[in-house]
């Protein structure tokens, strides 16, 4: 009896000695945040006297009634079960709504437009923002369509490379956005939240287009890595993720045309801090497009004919598919907007544009107290802060801590202009510019020596297979 008193005594002393420490533990619980900033303008100014094939400028602009919104969507799906979201405003921190989730459990959290936002949740989730009317009414995801964003998915892990990605759909009545690009050979499975699944293959460095139903959730799975991306090149800006992590890299991907017209300001912008020779690949063909070099500290603009490219560079680069905002096109008039994130990985130098006939805010997030370095200016970024970068053209960044960059731009013409419509994924900063665990394979160009070697042994295999049947085959005949 008495070494049973004891025994308890030590079990409620121990008990008590471990407390304060299992709910210090318990407080210091890792986080996942999502900084972002909903566009101040969410309209379209449209030309008061349009003509056939151009406008009549005199007559100046004027804004559409049906597409003024006041507000936008931060939607998002949890990727585990028991995740807790909690959405704040991100100067006053007050709460704006909070859920609970469990897996692939959805949560639309509606703001109003300029909000500066914080997203925090406990488990990883995936965060995208929509905004923009859908046939002159307010957006909602009880809607049969909505904007197509103009984005590259994360995956469960937050990188843009992965083997799955689960996210809320959004586009049109028609058309095939959504593009998945195979890095390695891959058996893919697409399932939407209403049980409705597809399964197909893909070689590497294939890819197959889809149409998904609007604000329905999606799962795919994939046994090889894959890249995710909707939209692509046109009226709206988007910046290209390495293929190796973060935004800073050697080689990028995305969806490309095969129809640019030649006077409008648009096309992917490539910038390096030193000289590069940088290759231009047309996925689909196994074909280089083009060879070009870029000067240190400078951009060059290409605009490749091809469904699919690779941009593969002997320097780090960065990419960005970016509008200038100018109303020049060889028919008709252009209307240039974006809406687009990227990072810059802690003690990294990067090139950022910001286009340059356009009204820009670039907003540039911290999670930590961080030193930002902004074309030889050294400025503090406080924790849950940021600073807004109006400076177009080419800008040279680099920070002692890793940063989310939102970028926000509409034409400078007319000067009310604003943004029709966007639709952006929010990378949580914890993660995004963890590198990816894929070694990139080089492009065998069709018709070179390699290529051509190649081809050649595998005719040889073929033929030495099929010899080594015939003569097994004709032992067993005899055998009998």
């Amino acid at each position: 009896m008495p070494y049973r008193a004891i025994a308890i005594f030590c079990l409620l002393l121990l008990t008590a000695f471990l407390s304060p420490q299992i709910t210090q533990v318990d407080e210091k619980r890792e986080e996942y945040v999502y900084y972002g900033v909903i566009p101040s303008r969410i309209y379209f100014a449209k030309p008061s006297r349009p003509l056939h094939g151009a406008i009549d400028p005199t007559a100046g602009f004027e804004i559409d009634p049906l597409s003024v919104a006041r507000s936008a969507l931060i939607a998002i799906i949890a990727l585990r079960n028991d995740t807790s979201v909690k959405v704040y405003t991100l100067e006053a921190g007050d709460l704006i709504a909070e859920a609970r989730l469990n897996f692939m459990e959805k949560f639309f959290v509606k703001v109003a437009n300029g909000t500066r936002f914080k997203v925090v949740a406990n488990n990883p989730v995936t965060t995208m923002i929509l905004g923009g009317n859908v046939g002159g009414k307010e957006l909602s995801p009880e809607m049969s369509m909505g904007p197509t964003p103009n984005t590259f998915l994360t995956s469960i892990d937050g990188r843009y490379v992965g083997k799955e990605f689960i996210f809320i759909a959004s586009q049109g009545l028609t058309g095939t956005p959504y593009r998945i690009l195979a890095l390695e050979d891959s058996e893919i499975t697409v399932t939407c939240e209403d049980g409705a699944e597809e399964s197909f293959r893909l070689k590497a460095y294939t890819y197959k287009d889809l149409s998904l139903k609007p604000f329905k959730a999606y799962r795919v799975k994939s046994t090889g890595h894959v890249m995710m991306q909707c939209g692509g090149p046109g009226s709206f800006s988007f910046q290209v993720p390495s293929a190796e992590g973060g935004f800073v890299g050697r080689y990028f991907f995305s969806s490309s045309i095969t129809t640019w017209d030649t006077v409008e300001e648009y096309g992917f912008k490539i910038l390096s801090q030193k000289n590069a020779k940088v290759s231009i690949w047309d996925v689909e063909y196994r074909r280089k497009l083009s060879e070009i070099e870029v000067k240190g500290g400078e951009g060059v603009t290409v605009k490749p004919n091809a469904n699919e490219i690779m941009i593969e560079s002997s320097e780090p680069v960065t990419v960005i598919f970016a509008h200038n905002g100018s109303l020049a096109r060889s028919y008709s008039w252009a209307y240039g907007a974006g809406v687009t994130f990227m990072a810059v990985r802690a003690h990294e130098e990067a090139l950022i544009y910001l286009p340059q006939n356009s009204t820009v805010e670039a907003y540039i997030f911290a999670y930590e107290d961080s030193l930002v370095n902004i074309n030889d200016a050294t400025i503090s970024i406080g924790a849950d802060s940021f600073f807004c970068l109006t400076n177009p053209g080419v800008n040279k960044i680099s920070s002692d801590k890793t940063i989310v960059i939102q970028i926000i731009h509409w034409p400078l013409f007319p000067y009310f202009q604003g943004i029709s419509s966007f639709g952006a994924i929010v990378p949580c900063i914890q993660t995004v510019g963890l590198s990816t665990n894929i070694t990139i394979s080089p492009i065998e160009q069709e018709g070179s020596p390699m290529s051509t070697i190649y081809t050649y042994i595998g005719v040889a295999a073929a033929i030495i297979v099929a010899s080594l049947g015939y003569v097994m085959a004709k032992r067993r005949l005899y055998s009998k």
